[in-house]
Protein backbone atom coordinates (compact mmCIF):
# COMPACT_ATOMS: atom_id res chain seq x y z
CA UNK A 1 0.00 0.00 0.00
CA UNK A 2 3.22 2.34 0.89
CA UNK A 3 4.51 1.38 -2.56
CA UNK A 4 1.47 2.50 -4.53
CA UNK A 5 0.97 5.82 -2.67
CA UNK A 6 4.04 7.23 -3.24
CA UNK A 7 3.80 5.66 -7.02
CA UNK A 8 1.03 7.98 -7.23
CA UNK A 9 2.51 10.69 -5.54
CA UNK A 10 5.25 10.72 -7.61
CA UNK A 11 3.20 11.04 -10.76
CA UNK A 12 1.10 13.85 -9.43
CA UNK A 13 4.40 15.15 -8.67
CA UNK A 14 5.18 15.36 -12.16
CA UNK A 15 1.91 16.59 -13.64
CA UNK A 16 2.09 19.22 -10.87
CA UNK A 17 6.23 20.44 -11.85
CA UNK A 18 5.57 20.34 -15.61
CA UNK A 19 2.16 22.96 -15.79
CA UNK A 20 3.82 25.71 -16.04
CA UNK A 21 5.50 24.30 -19.25
CA UNK A 22 2.17 23.66 -20.65
CA UNK A 23 0.59 27.12 -19.44
CA UNK A 24 3.26 28.21 -21.87
CA UNK A 25 2.37 25.72 -24.49
CA UNK A 26 -1.07 26.37 -24.55
CA UNK A 27 -0.62 30.38 -23.54
CA UNK A 28 1.61 30.32 -27.20
CA UNK A 29 -1.27 28.20 -29.24
CA UNK A 30 -4.28 30.37 -27.67
CA UNK A 31 -2.04 32.88 -28.72
CA UNK A 32 -1.33 32.11 -32.54
CA UNK A 33 -5.56 32.34 -32.51
CA UNK A 34 -6.02 35.44 -31.94
CA UNK A 35 -6.45 38.19 -34.14
CA UNK A 36 -3.01 39.43 -35.57
CA UNK A 37 -3.26 43.08 -35.18
CA UNK A 38 0.43 44.20 -35.80
CA UNK A 39 3.50 43.34 -37.64
CA UNK A 40 5.15 42.43 -34.74
CA UNK A 41 2.64 39.39 -33.84
CA UNK A 42 3.64 38.16 -37.33
CA UNK A 43 7.23 37.01 -35.58
CA UNK A 44 4.90 34.66 -33.41
CA UNK A 45 4.79 32.36 -36.46
CA UNK A 46 6.80 30.05 -36.20
CA UNK A 47 7.01 28.16 -40.05
CA UNK A 48 8.74 30.61 -42.32
CA UNK A 49 6.06 31.13 -45.51
CA UNK A 50 2.95 31.70 -42.84
CA UNK A 51 5.49 34.67 -40.95
CA UNK A 52 6.47 35.88 -44.59
CA UNK A 53 2.39 35.96 -45.98
CA UNK A 54 1.44 37.49 -42.45
CA UNK A 55 4.30 40.39 -42.97
CA UNK A 56 3.23 40.92 -46.76
CA UNK A 57 -0.16 41.58 -45.12
CA UNK A 58 0.91 44.35 -43.90
CA UNK A 59 3.40 45.80 -46.44
CA UNK A 60 1.34 44.47 -49.52
CA UNK A 61 4.12 44.04 -51.47
CA UNK A 62 1.99 43.71 -54.65
CA UNK A 63 0.78 47.70 -54.53
CA UNK A 64 4.64 48.07 -54.26
CA UNK A 65 5.43 45.98 -57.32
CA UNK A 66 2.53 47.60 -59.77
CA UNK A 67 3.75 51.25 -58.33
CA UNK A 68 7.09 50.61 -59.41
CA UNK A 69 8.51 50.57 -62.55
CA UNK A 70 10.48 47.13 -63.98
CA UNK A 71 13.81 48.56 -63.96
CA UNK A 72 12.88 49.30 -60.35
CA UNK A 73 11.63 45.67 -59.64
CA UNK A 74 14.88 44.11 -61.76
CA UNK A 75 17.44 46.58 -59.41
CA UNK A 76 15.66 45.45 -55.99
CA UNK A 77 16.34 42.02 -57.54
CA UNK A 78 19.52 42.09 -58.12
CA UNK A 79 20.57 44.14 -55.23
CA UNK A 80 18.96 41.02 -53.24
CA UNK A 81 20.37 38.60 -55.26
CA UNK A 82 23.70 40.13 -54.61
CA UNK A 83 23.42 40.28 -51.08
CA UNK A 84 22.43 36.25 -50.54
CA UNK A 85 25.63 36.01 -52.32
CA UNK A 86 27.98 37.44 -50.29
CA UNK A 87 26.75 36.13 -47.21
CA UNK A 88 23.39 34.21 -47.15
CA UNK A 89 24.07 33.86 -43.49
CA UNK A 90 25.06 37.29 -42.66
CA UNK A 91 22.66 38.09 -40.06
CA UNK A 92 20.74 35.47 -39.72
CA UNK A 93 20.92 34.46 -35.90
CA UNK A 94 20.97 38.64 -35.31
CA UNK A 95 17.26 38.51 -36.55
CA UNK A 96 16.51 35.53 -34.49
CA UNK A 97 17.19 37.24 -31.82
CA UNK A 98 15.22 40.66 -32.71
CA UNK A 99 12.42 38.55 -33.84
CA UNK A 100 12.46 36.50 -30.06
CA UNK A 101 12.04 39.48 -28.16
CA UNK A 102 9.46 41.20 -30.00
CA UNK A 103 7.79 37.82 -29.90
CA UNK A 104 8.29 37.75 -26.53
CA UNK A 105 7.00 40.98 -26.02
CA UNK A 106 3.28 40.28 -27.57
CA UNK A 107 3.10 37.11 -26.10
CA UNK A 108 3.59 38.60 -22.92
CA UNK A 109 0.74 41.47 -23.76
CA UNK A 110 -1.79 38.64 -24.89
CA UNK A 111 -1.65 35.94 -21.77
CA UNK A 112 0.03 38.06 -19.17
CA UNK A 113 1.58 34.67 -18.05
CA UNK A 114 4.36 33.09 -18.15
CA UNK A 115 7.13 33.42 -21.08
CA UNK A 116 9.72 30.50 -21.84
CA UNK A 117 13.40 31.46 -20.73
CA UNK A 118 15.90 28.11 -20.76
CA UNK A 119 15.61 24.94 -22.71
CA UNK A 120 12.29 23.05 -21.77
CA UNK A 121 12.41 19.41 -22.33
CA UNK A 122 11.10 15.90 -21.29
CA UNK A 123 13.66 13.15 -21.91
CA UNK A 124 11.48 9.77 -20.80
CA UNK A 125 14.55 7.90 -21.56
CA UNK A 126 18.32 8.22 -20.30
CA UNK A 127 21.01 6.36 -19.04
CA UNK A 128 23.67 7.34 -16.98
CA UNK A 129 27.36 5.28 -17.96
CA UNK A 130 28.26 5.10 -13.68
CA UNK A 131 25.31 6.04 -11.28
CA UNK A 132 27.12 7.66 -8.60
CA UNK A 133 25.70 5.21 -5.09
CA UNK A 134 27.46 7.53 -2.57
CA UNK A 135 26.92 10.99 -2.77
CA UNK A 136 29.47 13.11 -0.08
CA UNK A 137 30.93 16.51 0.88
CA UNK A 138 33.71 17.54 2.70
CA UNK A 139 31.66 18.90 5.51
CA UNK A 140 29.36 15.91 6.20
CA UNK A 141 31.29 12.56 4.21
CA UNK A 142 29.56 10.12 2.31
CA UNK A 143 25.95 9.16 2.28
CA UNK A 144 23.81 6.48 0.52
CA UNK A 145 20.40 6.38 -1.20
CA UNK A 146 17.35 4.54 0.52
CA UNK A 147 17.17 2.23 -2.93
CA UNK A 148 19.31 0.92 -5.37
CA UNK A 149 19.93 2.95 -8.02
CA UNK A 150 19.25 2.00 -11.77
CA UNK A 151 21.22 3.27 -15.03
CA UNK A 152 18.03 4.34 -16.40
CA UNK A 153 15.79 7.25 -15.75
CA UNK A 154 14.01 10.29 -17.16
CA UNK A 155 15.10 13.77 -17.29
CA UNK A 156 13.20 17.19 -17.58
CA UNK A 157 13.61 20.71 -17.44
CA UNK A 158 11.00 23.12 -16.82
CA UNK A 159 11.91 27.15 -17.45
CA UNK A 160 9.98 30.53 -17.49
CA UNK A 161 10.03 33.94 -16.66
CA UNK A 162 7.99 36.57 -16.10
CA UNK A 163 8.52 40.75 -16.49
CA UNK A 164 9.02 42.46 -13.05
CA UNK A 165 9.17 45.79 -14.25
CA UNK A 166 9.75 47.02 -18.44
CA UNK A 167 9.91 49.67 -20.44
CA UNK A 168 13.14 51.39 -18.90
CA UNK A 169 15.51 53.29 -21.16
CA UNK A 170 13.78 53.36 -24.31
CA UNK A 171 12.24 49.84 -23.59
CA UNK A 172 15.26 47.75 -24.22
CA UNK A 173 15.44 46.94 -20.16
CA UNK A 174 13.55 44.63 -18.63
CA UNK A 175 13.67 43.48 -14.66
CA UNK A 176 12.94 39.69 -14.53
CA UNK A 177 11.87 36.86 -12.64
CA UNK A 178 13.77 33.09 -13.75
CA UNK A 179 12.79 30.03 -12.33
CA UNK A 180 14.37 26.81 -13.83
CA UNK A 181 13.54 23.32 -12.69
CA UNK A 182 15.88 20.01 -13.51
CA UNK A 183 14.65 16.60 -12.08
CA UNK A 184 16.15 13.12 -12.62
CA UNK A 185 13.41 10.77 -12.02
CA UNK A 186 13.95 6.71 -11.20
CA UNK A 187 10.93 5.98 -13.02
CA UNK A 188 11.63 2.49 -14.29
CA UNK A 189 13.18 1.52 -10.71
CA UNK A 190 9.28 -0.11 -9.65
CA UNK A 191 10.14 -2.08 -7.13
CA UNK A 192 10.98 1.26 -4.92
CA UNK A 193 7.98 3.04 -6.25
CA UNK A 194 9.67 4.99 -8.93
CA UNK A 195 11.54 7.94 -6.57
CA UNK A 196 12.68 11.00 -7.69
CA UNK A 197 16.77 10.68 -7.10
CA UNK A 198 17.18 14.49 -7.32
CA UNK A 199 15.52 18.07 -8.25
CA UNK A 200 17.60 21.37 -8.55
CA UNK A 201 15.60 24.27 -7.97
CA UNK A 202 16.77 27.55 -9.76
CA UNK A 203 14.93 30.65 -8.91
CA UNK A 204 16.56 33.79 -10.13
CA UNK A 205 16.16 37.69 -10.30
CA UNK A 206 17.90 39.35 -13.13
CA UNK A 207 17.61 42.53 -14.98
CA UNK A 208 18.56 42.52 -19.16
CA UNK A 209 19.20 44.96 -21.33
CA UNK A 210 19.52 45.21 -25.09
CA UNK A 211 22.17 46.54 -26.94
CA UNK A 212 22.33 45.39 -30.78
CA UNK A 213 25.66 46.92 -30.84
CA UNK A 214 27.62 46.27 -33.57
CA UNK A 215 31.18 45.26 -33.11
CA UNK A 216 32.28 44.05 -36.53
CA UNK A 217 32.18 40.59 -37.14
CA UNK A 218 29.95 40.51 -34.32
CA UNK A 219 26.90 41.82 -32.29
CA UNK A 220 26.62 42.56 -29.07
CA UNK A 221 22.93 40.85 -28.98
CA UNK A 222 22.06 41.88 -25.01
CA UNK A 223 24.00 42.12 -21.75
CA UNK A 224 22.09 40.49 -18.38
CA UNK A 225 23.21 40.82 -14.22
CA UNK A 226 21.44 39.13 -11.52
CA UNK A 227 21.12 37.24 -8.21
CA UNK A 228 20.70 33.22 -8.48
CA UNK A 229 20.09 30.76 -6.23
CA UNK A 230 20.32 27.18 -6.82
CA UNK A 231 19.22 24.39 -4.19
CA UNK A 232 18.02 20.55 -4.00
CA UNK A 233 15.61 21.31 -1.44
CA UNK A 234 16.83 17.94 0.65
CA UNK A 235 18.11 17.63 4.03
CA UNK A 236 21.73 16.62 5.72
CA UNK A 237 23.52 14.74 4.77
CA UNK A 238 22.54 15.52 0.91
CA UNK A 239 21.68 18.79 0.89
CA UNK A 240 23.56 21.19 -1.32
CA UNK A 241 23.15 24.83 -2.38
CA UNK A 242 24.63 28.02 -3.45
CA UNK A 243 24.36 31.81 -3.86
CA UNK A 244 25.63 33.58 -7.39
CA UNK A 245 25.84 37.18 -8.60
CA UNK A 246 26.00 36.20 -12.23
CA UNK A 247 26.66 38.82 -15.08
CA UNK A 248 25.92 37.35 -19.17
CA UNK A 249 26.61 38.62 -22.69
CA UNK A 250 25.22 37.95 -25.89
CA UNK A 251 27.25 37.90 -29.62
CA UNK A 252 25.78 37.01 -32.43
CA UNK A 253 27.39 36.05 -35.99
CA UNK A 254 26.09 34.47 -38.72
CA UNK A 255 23.66 31.16 -37.66
CA UNK A 256 26.20 31.26 -34.41
CA UNK A 257 24.68 32.32 -30.81
CA UNK A 258 27.14 32.88 -27.74
CA UNK A 259 26.16 33.49 -24.28
CA UNK A 260 29.44 33.50 -21.39
CA UNK A 261 27.48 33.59 -18.16
CA UNK A 262 30.32 34.18 -15.36
CA UNK A 263 29.40 34.36 -11.83
CA UNK A 264 30.59 35.09 -8.27
CA UNK A 265 29.52 33.02 -5.60
CA UNK A 266 28.12 34.99 -2.78
CA UNK A 267 30.20 32.96 0.92
CA UNK A 268 28.39 31.30 3.04
CA UNK A 269 28.93 30.23 6.49
CA UNK A 270 30.62 27.04 8.19
CA UNK A 271 27.23 25.30 6.93
CA UNK A 272 28.81 25.49 3.81
CA UNK A 273 27.11 22.28 2.19
CA UNK A 274 29.12 22.51 -1.08
CA UNK A 275 32.14 24.49 0.11
CA UNK A 276 34.07 23.25 -2.99
CA UNK A 277 31.88 23.61 -5.72
CA UNK A 278 33.81 25.88 -7.94
CA UNK A 279 36.89 23.47 -7.61
CA UNK A 280 34.31 21.43 -9.90
CA UNK A 281 31.84 24.25 -11.96
CA UNK A 282 34.64 26.79 -12.41
CA UNK A 283 33.40 30.51 -12.27
CA UNK A 284 31.28 30.35 -15.73
CA UNK A 285 29.15 29.04 -18.27
CA UNK A 286 29.99 29.27 -21.88
CA UNK A 287 27.05 28.68 -24.23
CA UNK A 288 27.55 28.07 -28.02
CA UNK A 289 23.86 28.02 -29.97
CA UNK A 290 24.01 27.30 -34.18
CA UNK A 291 20.81 27.20 -36.25
CA UNK A 292 21.09 24.30 -39.10
CA UNK A 293 17.76 25.58 -40.33
CA UNK A 294 14.55 26.99 -38.69
CA UNK A 295 13.43 23.43 -36.42
CA UNK A 296 16.96 21.98 -35.94
CA UNK A 297 19.52 23.14 -33.25
CA UNK A 298 22.75 22.42 -32.24
CA UNK A 299 23.91 23.47 -28.41
CA UNK A 300 26.94 22.90 -26.59
CA UNK A 301 27.74 24.04 -22.94
CA UNK A 302 30.86 24.02 -21.44
CA UNK A 303 32.39 24.67 -17.81
CA UNK A 304 36.20 24.53 -17.00
CA UNK A 305 37.56 24.82 -13.69
CA UNK A 306 40.81 27.19 -14.96
CA UNK A 307 42.85 25.11 -12.21
CA UNK A 308 45.91 22.74 -12.90
CA UNK A 309 43.26 19.33 -11.87
CA UNK A 310 41.39 19.93 -14.93
CA UNK A 311 37.91 19.78 -14.54
CA UNK A 312 35.61 20.26 -17.56
CA UNK A 313 32.27 19.23 -18.54
CA UNK A 314 30.19 19.37 -21.53
CA UNK A 315 26.74 19.22 -22.27
CA UNK A 316 25.44 19.02 -26.12
CA UNK A 317 22.32 19.00 -27.27
CA UNK A 318 20.36 18.81 -30.78
CA UNK A 319 16.90 19.68 -31.35
CA UNK A 320 14.95 18.09 -34.31
CA UNK A 321 11.68 18.64 -35.89
CA UNK A 322 9.10 15.40 -35.31
CA UNK A 323 6.22 16.84 -37.20
CA UNK A 324 4.09 20.42 -37.59
CA UNK A 325 4.35 21.53 -33.75
CA UNK A 326 6.97 18.51 -31.96
CA UNK A 327 10.51 18.61 -31.82
CA UNK A 328 12.79 15.76 -30.94
CA UNK A 329 15.51 16.20 -28.74
CA UNK A 330 19.04 14.53 -28.16
CA UNK A 331 21.01 15.31 -25.82
CA UNK A 332 25.16 14.06 -24.24
CA UNK A 333 26.51 15.22 -21.01
CA UNK A 334 29.68 14.49 -19.22
CA UNK A 335 31.32 16.52 -16.77
CA UNK A 336 29.91 18.02 -13.13
CA UNK A 337 27.24 19.94 -11.91
CA UNK A 338 24.60 18.51 -13.99
CA UNK A 339 22.65 17.68 -10.24
CA UNK A 340 23.77 19.25 -7.71
CA UNK A 341 23.89 15.97 -5.28
CA UNK A 342 26.90 14.79 -7.85
CA UNK A 343 28.80 18.31 -8.45
CA UNK A 344 31.92 16.76 -7.44
CA UNK A 345 31.82 13.30 -9.20
CA UNK A 346 32.03 12.97 -13.48
CA UNK A 347 28.30 12.11 -14.91
CA UNK A 348 28.32 10.66 -17.86
CA UNK A 349 24.55 10.34 -19.66
CA UNK A 350 22.82 9.90 -23.40
CA UNK A 351 19.19 10.90 -23.52
CA UNK A 352 16.53 11.53 -25.56
CA UNK A 353 13.15 12.46 -25.61
CA UNK A 354 11.08 15.90 -26.75
CA UNK A 355 11.80 19.58 -26.82
CA UNK A 356 8.90 21.45 -25.79
CA UNK A 357 11.13 25.12 -25.93
CA UNK A 358 14.35 25.28 -27.59
CA UNK A 359 16.53 28.16 -26.95
CA UNK A 360 14.85 30.67 -29.89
Amino acid sequence: MHKRSNAWVSKAAMVILLWPALSVAQDTTSAGARQIASPDDCALIREGVQRLACYDSFNNPQKARDQASEKDVEEAEQAAEGSSKDDPDSDVMTNMVDQYVSAEKALFSFSGSFISYKPTYIMPITWMVDTNTTPSNPRLGATSYDYELENEEAKYQISFKVPLLTGWLDDRTTLWFGYTQRSFWQVYNQDDSAPFRETNYEPEIFLRHQTNWNLGAVTLSGVTVGINHQSNGQSEPRSRSWNRIMAGAGFTYGRWLFVVQPWYRIPESSKDDNADIERYLGHADYNFVYKLSEDRTLSLKLQNNLRSDNHTSVEFGYSFPLGDTVKGFFQYYNGYGESLIDYNRRTERFGLGIMLNDWL
